[in-house]
């Protein structure tokens, strides 16, 4: 008489990389000279990844406003960073600027080696005219650039920044001199720095840059959609027409 034999099989997890699969359940039978009998196999499933094949994370946005260009110096630091244009909202739903954005030249003294007080920083305030009139400095050109508050007001002298280009003797750039009288709070501060050729060409570059974004055209280049003016052209000539 024959005797019922059963037999057992373990399955282990295993991985292999990046892939899953499931194993259906199987019966197999297994034939020798005594008894015929079968195994099943449990379902199990295999999951496994490949390192290089995993999806990279998306870089972080850009920050907002970037870190502003320094020169710093023996004697001062001098940085620069823009002004963005105010904007007024008008009845008809569109904008215009109220006031047209800057470029602030930031000057503070050094108390040490490698120390600047910045609670003793002055500020110069650039309009874009005169950001042309540092762009178009010749190696010995110079320039100077006035400001008063109360212009033309009552307190017409009280307050003045008077910024100083002028060239370094030799050739290697020019000096930045900001002087400010403020009779009010009672402040007489002169600051000198010197921008060497390569200092002033980025500064330049940056000027050139952010131009037209102080004078809000970047806003006049987004509001541009050429399905627009493809479907209603104006054949008109600007110059002549009224």
């Amino acid at each position: 008489m024959l005797q019922t034999q059963s037999y057992t099989i373990t399955t282990k997890p295993f991985s292999v990389s990046n892939h899953s699969f499931t194993t259906p359940i199987k019966s197999i039978p297994l034939r020798h000279a005594g008894p015929t009998f079968s195994i099943s196999l449990p379902q199990f499933s295999v999951t496994c990844h490949h390192p290089q094949l995993f999806q990279q994370k998306p870089f972080p946005p850009p920050p907002q406003r970037p870190q502003p260009p320094s020169v710093y110096k023996g004697k001062a630091v001098l940085t620069v960073s823009p002004r963005a244009p105010e904007f007024t909202s008008m009845e008809s739903g569109s904008f215009k600027i109220s006031r047209e954005g800057c470029m602030l030249l930031q000057f503070a003294p050094a108390v040490g080696v490698h120390q600047y007080d910045w609670n003793r920083k002055q500020v110069f305030s650039l309009s874009v005219n005169e950001m042309g009139s540092l762009i178009s400095l010749g190696a010995k050109d110079s320039c100077e650039i006035f400001h008063d508050p109360f212009i033309g007001k009552g307190d017409e002298g009280k307050v003045r920044k008077v910024l100083k280009v002028e060239p370094l003797q030799d050739g290697s750039g020019h000096m930045f001199n900001l002087s400010v009288q403020n009779k009010i709070e009672n402040i007489n501060e002169s600051i000198f720095i010197p921008v060497t050729k390569a200092e002033l060409a980025v500064f330049n570059s940056l000027f050139h840059f952010i131009m037209p974004c102080l004078l809000g055209w970047n806003a006049f280049g987004s509001s541009i959609k050429p399905e627009v003016y493809t479907a209603n052209p104006k054949h008109e000539d600007y110059e002549w027409n009224r």
